[in-house]
């Protein structure tokens, strides 16, 4: 199910996909180091960043590239308005997928392949008999169809490797089933992201900020990885030169992602239909009392 770590993820890796427009193994758009990340930035590296320094044994030591600017992506406490609910659609997040190949010719029944995880395969025999197994092997699958066809009354056999022949007496109905992944939203929230540029120098807040502004603004419905879709709005930005006399140069854009809790459960083919008749108003249990008997009053 999506969960808040997955849209900081996405705004982490959208604002990383500006900055390093050709990958992060090539200098950013600012020609220094930028380090992006989830959550609150630490004090101390914060400090070490926008002087740069690194430890070495212990010891702040200049570092060879310089400072490092930073952009952190933090979910603000707290969510905001709670967006209209949608809760009753269903949809397939992986179809089923089948490894099998199943051909009929006659009373013969042949399979090869693969047979993927919960992949089965249902024989309908003379429109009443069912016979439905799942195997790690065809030799597997086929031995299991045996069986139950032979407790059903039919003389089946097996070669042991592809083909299974049934002789049934009217009709061979064969089908193929497997297992997908199904999903249902059950709740949908909306909470503030802040995006947070920490540069050494004004300049570099200037070009990193409006970088990371104009590519975020970019694409306001997106995926994330269950499949649900998000859709980011913009709200505000804020300034803060609160820290500029320990070389801290900080602007927040705040982002509101709008996001679904999903259910995940299996999906199953449906390959064959059992129907139960429960005793109806004449015989059943739920039938009603039966009427008194009639009285005739002579005059």
């Amino acid at each position: 199910m999506a969960d808040i770590s997955d849209v900081t993820a996405y705004l982490a890796a959208a604002a990383t996909a500006v900055i390093y427009p050709n990958g992060i193994g090539s200098p950013s758009i600012t020609g220094h180091d930028v380090r992006i990340f989830e959550g609150w930035p630490l004090a101390d590296q914060l400090d070490r960043d926008m002087t740069g320094t690194q430890l070495v044994a212990g010891k702040a030591v200049p570092r060879p590239g310089g400072p490092v600017a930073n952009v952190s992506v933090y979910p603000l406490p707290g969510a905001t308005a709670v967006p209209y609910q949608i809760l009753d659609h269903t949809y397939t997040i992986v179809n089923p997928q089948q490894g099998l190949t199943v051909t009929v010719n006659g009373n013969v029944v042949t399979i090869s392949g693969t047979p993927n995880s919960g992949e089965y395969v249902t024989a309908v025999v003379d429109r009443s008999t069912v016979l439905s197994a799942t195997a790690a092997t065809v030799a597997a699958l086929l031995a299991a169809l045996q069986s139950q066809a032979v407790a059903a009354g039919y003389a089946a056999t097996t070669d042991g490797i592809a083909t299974l022949t049934v002789p049934f007496k009217y009709e061979m109905d064969v089908r193929q089933g497997a297992v997908g992944t199904l999903a249902r939203v059950t709740h949908r929230q909306k909470q503030g992201i802040m995006v947070t540029v920490w540069a050494p120098d004004p300049p570099t807040r200037t070009t990193l900020s409006a970088a990371v502004d104009a590519g975020l603004k970019t694409k306001n419905i997106v995926t994330l990885p269950d499949t649900s879709e998000a859709l980011m709005t913009y709200s505000r930005t804020t300034l803060v030169d609160t820290y500029e006399n320990v070389t801290v140069y900080r602007r927040d854009l705040i982002f509101d992602a709008e996001y679904a809790t999903l259910e995940q459960f299996p999906g199953y083919v449906i390959t064959s239909v059992a129907i139960q008749l429960a005793g109806g108003w004449r015989d059943g249990p739920q039938a009603p009392p039966s009427p008194p008997p009639a009285i005739t009053i002579d005059p």
